[in-house]
C-alpha cells in the first residue's frame, strides 16, 4: 500500500513517537473513518495497518472492527468508548497515586500518563519517587508490553500501570506484538492496574484479557 495516498492521521500515526498507543488509536481511527466510503480499501488499509503497526495492540481492535458487517458503527464506537475511558482511567490512577504523597516517577511515550502527569502538577518534581505510573502498548493474559524502561521502574517503585481495555488482547495475538524499542513486564510486577477507571490486580486482568476472542 502507497503511505503516501493514506489520510494525513494515518500518516501521523505512522512516525509520531510522542501520541502513545492511544494517541496512535485515535489517529488510526479517523484516518479509516475517511476511507469508509470503499469498503475494498479500508479492509486493505486495516489488515496493511496491523503489519505496519505491531506493537500497538489497539491496532488489532480497530483493525477487526474495520473488516466487520457495520465498520463505521464499529469505528466510532470504539473512539467515543475510548476517549471515555481515558478519562476514567486517567481519574482513578490520580486517586491511586493519592496514597503514596511526594514525588511520582513516570515511563514515557504514553498519552494517558501525560494526562496523569499534568493532573499531578508539582508532584512530578520535587524529591525522592514514592511511587510510579507507566502505560502500556498491549496487555497479554500474564504480561505488560511497554516502552523499554518500564521493568526496572517497577522493580524500584510501586507501579500503577494506566490504560483502557483496548489494550487486552489474547496471548496468540500478544506473542505477536512488539519491535526492539518495547519490552515485555509480568503483571505480577506492577502494584496495580487501571482499566477503564477500574483499579483491578493481575489476576483479573489476566482473566479479562485471556478471555477476548482471538
Amino acid at each position: 500500500m502507497d503511505e503516501s495516498t493514506l489520510p494525513n492521521s494515518i500518516q501521523e500515526a505512522l512516525i509520531t513517537r510522542t501520541a502513545g498507543a492511544s494517541g496512535v488509536a485515535r489517529l488510526v481511527i479517523d484516518g479509516l473513518l475517511e476511507m469508509s466510503h470503499d469498503q475494498q480499501l479500508l479492509q486493505q488499509a486495516a489488515t496493511w495497518l496491523t503489519r505496519r503497526l505491531p506493537g500497538y495492540a489497539p491496532i488489532w481492535h480497530i483493525s477487526n472492527a474495520a473488516r466487520g458487517d457495520r465498520p463505521t458503527d464499529a469505528l466510532r464506537a470504539i473512539r467515543l468508548e475510548l476517549d471515555r475511558s481515558v478519562e476514567k482511567s486517567v481519574e482513578a490512577a490520580v486517586a491511586w497515586l493519592s496514597s503514596y504523597p511526594g514525588p511520582v516517577a513516570s515511563a514515557p511515550s504514553s498519552s494517558i500518563v501525560s494526562q496523569v502527569l499534568a493532573r499531578l502538577g508539582g508532584r512530578v518534581t520535587g524529591g525522592p519517587a514514592r511511587a510510579a505510573v507507566a502505560g502500556a502498548d498491549a496487555i497479554g493474559p500474564t504480561t505488560v508490553l511497554n516502552i523499554q524502561g518500564t521493568r526496572p521502574l517497577a522493580a524500584r517503585l510501586p507501579t500503577v500501570v494506566v490504560t483502557t481495555s483496548l489494550k487486552l488482547v489474547p496471548e496468540a495475538v500478544f506473542s505477536t506484538l512488539g519491535t526492539p524499542s518495547f519490552e515485555r513486564i509480568p503483571l505480577i510486577e506492577f502494584a496495580g492496574i487501571v482499566l477503564d477507571g477500574e483499579v483491578l490486580d493481575h489476576a483479573e486482568v489476566g482473566r479479562r484479557a485471556a478471555a477476548i476472542r482471538g
